[in-house]
């Protein structure tokens, strides 16, 4: 089976130098509401135990690829031979920088040399928590994912939640543009309709009457993507990726890499099957709750999602990393 690598964008929000260029970033560049907002840059503190997790629950992994806007932890080992640090200015386009928009980040990924045509998208806060092999990601060249419709809901929830709702709807104008539902899903019926999605499966056939695709459900995890299909896209669609590569900010007019994901699922390149994990909001009334899910290992993986105010937050920090600290308490071979 071929190499896979996995590609983690970091940022340390409290590096001086950094903080400096995103003053005067603010100053120069347009800035719609909430694109500033912390919590696009705010830290769980907790990258070590990042690196504990994935060495050991996806020991198969290639190299990890450490995305940063230049800085570096301090606790890596940078002669590991499975690290990879890659600086914004070493694969995005100069035109595009400096850049505090992740979707510019991840919708340049293929521009890294060396990168697998294979590899796994993660975010630093989603945390394998029990084993997964190569195979729940890649099988015989391709991705392995759930192909379950949805729907988009316009409300207002805030600046940053409006500006998500934005996004979504630009992925499906582009999906929509080039394929055809009907003729998509006759084509990959046993892709679209399969019983492995369990009652998932129900939102696809409640939407069958629908021509046209309104919605995909994003599970919110670790994404299997092909460089190519990325690059197949920026080929394709390069003044919408071009546009929102010039967003210096994220804005309402971008797009995201789950627009990878949708063109995957949509040319029937995958390999049905369940995604595994919980989508963790937290807050105040539930902290503890999912603490204790971590140290019992109930989920296969934890994407931690905070939803609580800005002063609360270090309390639902530390307690999440504490737990993670009880069941990862070894040092993995990236730290000194």
């Amino acid at each position: 089976m071929a190499d896979i690598d996995i590609v983690l964008p970091w940022l340390d929000d409290t590096d001086p130098a950094w903080r400096r260029e995103f003053a005067a970033s603010r100053e120069r560049y347009p800035v719609e509401t909430g694109a500033d907002t912390n919590i696009h840059f705010e830290s769980w503190q907790n990258l070590h135990l990042w690196f504990r997790a994935v060495e050991k629950y996806l020991p198969w992994v290639c190299h990890i690829v450490l995305v940063t806007w230049g800085h570096v932890p301090s606790f890596l080992r940078l002669d590991h031979p499975k690290l990879r640090i890659v600086r914004h200015e070493d694969y995005i386009p100069q035109a595009y920088l400096p850049t505090y928009n992740s979707n510019v980040i991840e919708l340049n990924l293929h521009r890294i040399e060396g990168l697998t045509e294979d590899f796994v998208l993660f975010n630093d806060d989603t945390f394998p928590l029990q084993p997964l092999p190569k195979t729940y990601y890649f099988q015989d060249g391709l991705p392995c994912d759930e192909a379950v419709e949805g729907i988009i809901i316009p409300k207002e929830e805030g600046a940053v939640a409006h500006m998500a709702r934005y996004t979504q709807v630009n992925n499906l104008m582009v999906i929509n543009r080039h394929f055809d539902k009907r003729e998509m899903q006759a084509a990959h019926h046993g892709k679209w309709y399969n019983d492995a999605y369990g009652n998932l499966l129900e939102r696809t056939k409640s939407l069958a009457y629908w021509n046209t695709l309104g919605g995909i459900h994003d599970p919110h995890m670790a994404n299997p993507l092909k460089k190519s299909t990325l690059a197949k896209l920026w080929e394709l669609e390069s003044a919408v990726l071009d546009r929102c590569s010039r967003n210096h900010f994220r804005a309402h007019t971008d797009v995201t890499q789950y627009l990878i994901r949708y063109w995957q699922l949509c040319e029937g390149a995958f390999i049905p099957r369940r995604t595994l994990g919980k989508m963790c909001l937290i807050d105040l009334s539930n902290y503890q709750e999912y603490a204790d899910g971590i140290r019992n290992h109930s989920y296969p993986m934890a994407s931690l999602n905070e939803s609580c105010r800005a002063e609360d937050f270090p309390i639902i920090r530390d307690t999440i990393n504490r737990a993670l600290e009880s069941v990862l308490p070894e040092k993995s071979s990236f730290e000194k």
